[in-house]
């Protein structure tokens, strides 16, 4: 069997396999593939030239393969392997295995001995994994290129060939050629120049304000000069970028810093921080070109838009220009593309803060800190405290200082209505807090019980609706302290809630010695730990550090919806939260203003004396002043009154003006006893009637009983008013004469200089007014007495009729129409706020007493007073007070020709005015059969001899004057001059 097995044929043996086909030997030029002369040698064959075919099989070495040569003929790594070290041995037996088995079975093995042989073909799937390797566009490129795989570009043949082409260029030899430099170094020094810092090949120059290169022809393998410059100066304005941006930050600090130039500067600073973090982060993996400009471009945007911003910032001077400036670049970027628009929007919001954190304080919304803001300090921000100047009743000029809105510090992205709102706001709380230090809005624990929402930047419809939920909240939470305290009940102002400093306890004396020892070693303990980092990154760090390199497209606000245009932001941040503190704070002023300080009770008081609203004052008024019955109060030498009702006879006594003595019993009494008190101070006023029984009537008139301390005063003149004041029978003769009004502490606001200045001028028309009522009353009088002694011309009759219908009809429409029409709808208007505020109904205080008066005096009809509408609500506030009777005091005053634009017709009316009484003197003389007036008796006093004499003077041109009225000539002037006024 074994001889068998020996002798047995090999069924899958190929004799002579190894040789040539004998077709080949007969052409020697055929095909090569099939030679055994091929040469394999990396990826392409090479066909050895036919002859010695004779040659050996183990002589056709092929040549090792290289390690990173690709090929798709290669050879498993096991038999690549096998060829390279035994592939001579290994050729040998199994060629010589083959033959063998063909021939006589020399040395031949069996076919189950060749099957338990290693089939390395299948032997792949065994191989082992390489480790991952970095990939990149140069590995791509074999490193050695053969025959028709070699590179087809200059740009494929890696950075040599690149270098070695730049080097070819002919040159002019204008410009040296730049040196090579490591790419690695470049890079390092690049990415340093961008985050500003200095580097072997990039110095800072103060004296040019730039960096510069310090060798300037170099470049990098495989990259042109022109891309190398372009990166430098890429690099070079980032560096640029952040020097300006540090060198603005420093001027802040130390050219006259504002809290604004502060924050703005620790914003920028903040934000270049940040920048050069990310920079540096990304160092190492800066590779290539393409990675170095993928790194720098993001930190290029943001630190060139902020150099250029900061530009524009150093020009502005105030803190409101530089809010103005960010405003109005925050939303001209607003559609640009990236994260620059967000992180501008929080620059704005924290350079803002200062300012909005001083609106808080100034509104109320947080407590103050430091010292607060007072009337004598120099003011802050918007708030300007200077001194407010008017001229009191005795001509002086005073001053007081006061807080004033400075518009050109107020940021122009606030509206107007806002602006003046926080100020208005601002300045009623120090009322509450000057004049009620109790009241619960003047105390600093208010903002730890209410917890108001915060004043600051909203972007988003998100943000405006949480802030509009936090502002209902904190209406609702004062709401219920108002509530409480109306009750009775006394709010929290437990040591939690205040914001008061903390209580110190002794720590060393009144200790013992162990006590001491044991403080002092638990502070050395305490000192010994590691101190804690209590510094977090702010939102502006947050945002560059997770977004400036970001690619995953995050969604912003911007990019999730609409968003509020930028011209509402303001309105929409501030707006809310202003108008309702505003209103809280007018709602108590407005509260305290009607109730302790008695704000009807001065306005009633206005109407009935400077308004001549009140019918006793006005009759009392004309009897003191014009009737020629009364007895004199003129003091004359050797002749003592006779205790009966003295007046000052205006129109029946020879010398004017009076003394002050004259005035002051001619007047005794006049006011005090006209004076009407509202309904609710009228039973407060007969509590104390019996006391005022018992006193003189002297100390009543002169008491300080009447609001304001109401009296009379003499007007500060000018030399041609004081000589016009001299003719008695002059329309001027009692402009001297005038109320004086001081309106008390908490009712400076309403009862302003400017306001009572209008009153004056009123009071002053309307004095005249009620002297032409008396004067043509009495004209008939004169002119019946004057036809019983003779015949009377029809020229007299008709003037004396027509001057009355036209006085009476004069001073009907200026008390009826000018006045008191215009008077109720402010009086309705105080009756709708008093309702809302108070409660009370409208109309039912009886306000309305002064206004029968009136229609007592000029004879027209009842008018009613409608009830106040309590569905209107509209928040009041001292200034619109103030504002509303500024503004119905107008209309009075327009009704009564007493406006700039009315001049021609006050002074026509003046002149007709004028006529009547040149009519009346003439009347007067025809009756007394005495044209000239008589002179005057000489006293025993210089003064009074200088002051009779000048008189007499005056008195005697007055006469030349008068010497050529006639009643026909008057009337006709009068006519003449009524005609013109009612076209």
């Amino acid at each position: 069997m074994a001889e068998e097995r020996e002798t047995s044929a090999d069924l899958f043996a190929i004799p002579n396999f190894w040789r040539s086909s004998r077709f080949l030997d007969q052409d020697k030029a055929a095909n090569p593939l099939f030679s055994p002369n091929l040469e394999i040698s990396g990826s392409s064959f090479q066909f050895l030239p036919f002859g010695n075919q004779d040659k050996p099989l183990n002589s056709l070495k092929r040549p090792p393969q290289e390690e990173g040569q690709t090929s798709f003929f290669r050879l498993p790594p096991v038999l690549r392997e096998a060829a390279l070290s035994d592939e001579l041995q290994l050729s040998d037996h199994l060629f010589s295995d083959g033959i063998g088995s063909t021939g006589n079975g020399k040395k031949g093995e069996s076919p189950a001995e060749l099957d338990d042989e290693e089939d390395y073909w299948l032997t792949l799937d065994d191989a082992e994994p390489k480790t991952p390797e970095y990939k990149s566009w140069e590995a791509f490129n074999p490193t050695a290129h053969h025959g028709p795989s070699d590179a087809v570009f200059i740009s494929e043949a890696g950075p040599v060939a690149f270098d070695a082409l730049i080097t070819e260029i002919p040159d002019d030899g204008t410009e040296p050629v730049p040196d090579i430099l490591d790419n690695t170094l470049y890079y390092a020094c690049l990415l340093g120049l961008a985050q500003g810092r200095s580097s072997v090949l990039f110095s800072w120059d103060s004296e040019k304000g730039s960096f510069v290169k310090t060798a300037p022809h170099l470049r990098i393998s495989g990259v042109s000069v022109q891309l190398i410059q372009g990166m430098d100066q890429l690099c070079l304005d980032c560096g640029n970028a952040v020097k300006a941006l540090a060198s603005f930050s420093e001027s802040a600090y130390f050219e006259s810093p504002t809290p604004t130039s502060v924050a703005l500067a620790k914003v920028l600073d903040q934000l270049v921080l940040a920048v050069q973090t990310e920079v540096a982060a990304r160092n190492k993996a800066v590779r290539s070109i393409l990675q170095l400009q993928y790194v720098v471009m993001p930190a290029h945007a943001i630190l060139t838009y902020f150099h250029a911003l900061s530009k524009k910032l150093a020009q502005e001077k105030t803190e409101a220009g530089m809010l103005s400036c960010l405003f109005r670049e925050a939303q001209a970027v607003e559609y640009q593309g990236g994260l620059l628009p967000e992180v501008t929007c929080e620059v704005l919001r924290l350079a803002s803060k200062p300012w909005i954190e001083f609106v808080e304080e100034w509104i109320g919304l947080k407590n103050e800190e430091g010292a607060p803001i007072s009337k004598t300090g120099s003011g802050k921000s918007f708030v300007k405290v200077a001194d407010k100047m008017w001229i009191d009743d005795h001509g002086f000029e005073l001053e007081e200082s006061d807080f004033f809105l400075d518009e050109d510090r107020m940021p122009s992205f606030v509206p107007q209505d806002i602006a003046r709102s926080i100020f208005d706001t601002g300045r009623n709380l120090r009322f509450l807090k000057e004049h009620h230090p109790d009241h619960f809005l003047s105390k600093r624990n208010v903002v730890a019980l209410t917890k108001p929402p915060k004043l600051e930047w909203q972007f988003s419809w998100e943000s405006i609706t949480l802030l509009e939920m936090r502002v209902n909240e904190y209406k609702a939470a004062v709401t219920r302290l108002v509530q409480g305290a109306a009750s009775g009940d006394q709010f929290s102002t437990s040591p939690s809630a205040t914001h008061e400093p903390n209580e110190y306890k002794l720590t060393y004396f009144g200790k013992s010695e162990e006590e001491v020892a044991a403080a002092v070693l638990a502070s050395i303990n305490q000192l010994a730990q590691p101190l804690d980092n209590h510094e977090s990154d702010d939102e502006l760090t947050t945002m560059l550090h997770n977004r400036l390199y970001s690619t995953s497209g995050q969604p912003t606000n911007k990019e999730e919806g609409f968003n509020p245009h930028w011209s509402l932001v303001p309105l929409l941040s501030f707006g809310s939260l202003v108008d309702t503190q505003s209103k809280l704070v007018n709602d108590e002023c407005m509260k305290l203003l009607l109730g302790p300080h008695k704000l009807r009770v001065h306005t009633n008081l206005m109407r009935q004396y400077f308004l001549l609203g009140n019918g006793m004052l006005c009759s009392r008024l004309s009897h003191a002043l014009f009737d020629p019955d009364l007895e004199s109060a003129e003091r004359k030498a050797g002749v003592a009154f006779s205790g009966g009702v003295m007046g000052l006879r205006l129109g029946g006594r020879d010398t004017w003006p009076p003394a002050s003595s004259e005035l002051r019993l001619a007047l005794m009494g006049v006011l005090s006893d006209c004076y009407e008190a509202p309904a609710g101070e009228k039973d407060n006023s007969e509590k104390e009637e019996a006391a005022e029984m018992g006193k003189s009537m002297l100390s009543r008139t002169y008491s300080s009983d009447l609001p304001g301390d109401l009296s009379f005063a003499v007007r500060d003149l000018t030399s041609e008013e004081i000589n016009k004041c001299m003719d008695p029978d002059g329309l001027e003769a009692l402009d001297f004469l005038r109320l004086s009004y001081k309106a008390p502490s908490g009712l400076q606001y309403i009862m302003t200089p400017v306001i009572l200045l209008k009153y004056d001028r009123i009071n002053k028309h309307l004095l005249r007014i009620l002297r032409m009522l008396y004067v043509v009353n009495h004209l008939s009088r004169d002119v019946q007495l004057l036809a019983r002694r003779s015949r009377l011309s029809n020229a007299t009759i008709r003037f004396c009729t027509e001057a009355n219908h036209f006085v009476s009809k004069m001073a009907a429409y200026f008390f009826d129409s000018g006045i008191t029409t215009i008077w109720n709808q402010f009086d309705e208007w105080l009756d709708s706020v008093e309702a809302e505020l108070l409660g009370t109904r409208a109309g039912s205080d009886g306000h309305g007493a002064d206004d029968s008066a009136s229609v007592e005096q000029t004879g027209s009809g009842t008018s009613h007073r409608p009830s106040s509408n309590p569905k209107h609500k509209k928040s009041c506030s001292p200034d619109l007070v103030s504002d509303k009777q500024s503004h119905y005091l107008d209309e009075i005053m327009s009704a009564l020709f007493l406006r700039k634009r009315q001049t021609p017709v006050l002074k026509l009316l003046e002149e007709i005015f004028t006529i009547i009484l040149r009519f009346a003197r003439l009347m007067r003389s025809h009756n007394t059969n005495n044209k000239k007036p008589a002179t005057t008796t000489t006293t025993t006093t210089t003064s009074s001899t200088s002051k009779k004499g000048k008189s007499k003077e005056q008195a005697t041109r007055k006469d030349e004057e008068y010497a050529a009225d006639t009643p026909e000539s008057l009337y006709a002037m009068f006519r003449k001059n009524v005609e013109v006024f009612l076209t």
